[in-house]
């Protein structure tokens, strides 16, 4: 597993199961060897795993009850949080008018009521609930907005910022970046921290912890090689501007 949700609200873990092709479901204090709570798998589910990781990216909606997780074949799959079993998708959101490539991130704002999708080097906005072969509302990209691809990024709701990866280097990103939800087309980015130019790490996932106005982001040095030959860190900035 590469990557899990936190679902605050009913303090539960969700995470995916690439080989198993299935997303799994934990209390919050699951500890040891617990039974999740439920599992969501079968051939009704579409869920696709590959031995690449083509299932390793998942998120949570708790304000609308939702499981996000984006499959090999450009496609955003849409569960009831509570489902469990063989069952299908409420919703799936794919085809090539959605310029969605890949395995990509995804993101919910319930506040602005949209879907964010982090997609070759885009940052394709949709509304919440849209499905099928659609095309996007809005897609921040270009060479002034400095938008790269990351394995995950957030959306801070109240200030309707997305919070992502940007100036790409080596096939990663070089930068964090803000934008706001409201953003289309080739806009820089409100506010950037330039993390490889402070840290010589190349940050690779990211965590909001707006209590202490601080962005927590995990680096590896797998593509770009790190200072002192550490591979993997994690790495906190202080960042009021955002929060505020």
């Amino acid at each position: 597993m590469h990557g899990f949700g936190f679902d605050q609200l009913h303090d539960e873990i969700c995470v995916t199961s690439p080989l198993a092709q299935a997303i799994l479901s934990f209390r919050g204090g699951a500890d040891g060897e617990e039974a999740p709570l439920r599992v969501i798998q079968g051939p009704h589910t579409q869920i696709k795993g590959t031995a690449g990781g083509g299932n390793d990216k998942v998120s949570v909606d708790p304000a609308n009850n939702e499981i996000y997780i984006p499959i090999d074949t450009a496609k955003i799959l849409v569960f009831d949080r509570t489902a469990n079993g063989d069952v299908a998708p409420k919703r799936v959101l794919g085809g090539p008018d959605t310029q969605i490539r890949g395995v990509s991130a995804v993101a919910v704002d319930p506040i602005h009521n949209i879907l964010a999708v982090n997609s070759g080097g885009s940052m394709l906005i949709f509304a919440r609930t849209a499905e099928g072969n659609v095309k996007p509302k809005a897609v921040i990209r270009g060479p002034k907005s400095g938008m790269a691809s990351i394995s995950s990024f957030q959306i801070y709701a109240p200030k309707g910022l997305i919070i992502a990866g940007c100036e790409a280097a080596v096939a990663s990103s070089a930068s964090i970046c803000a934008w706001s939800v409201e953003d289309n087309g080739d806009v820089a980015p409100r506010w950037k921290i330039p993390v490889r130019q402070l840290t010589g790490f190349a940050p690779s996932g990211i965590a909001l912890d707006p209590a202490h106005k601080e962005v927590i982001l995990s680096a590896a040095g797998q593509r770009v090689r790190p200072p002192r030959g550490i591979m993997n860190t994690v790495i906190t900035f202080s960042w009021p501007e955002i929060f505020n």
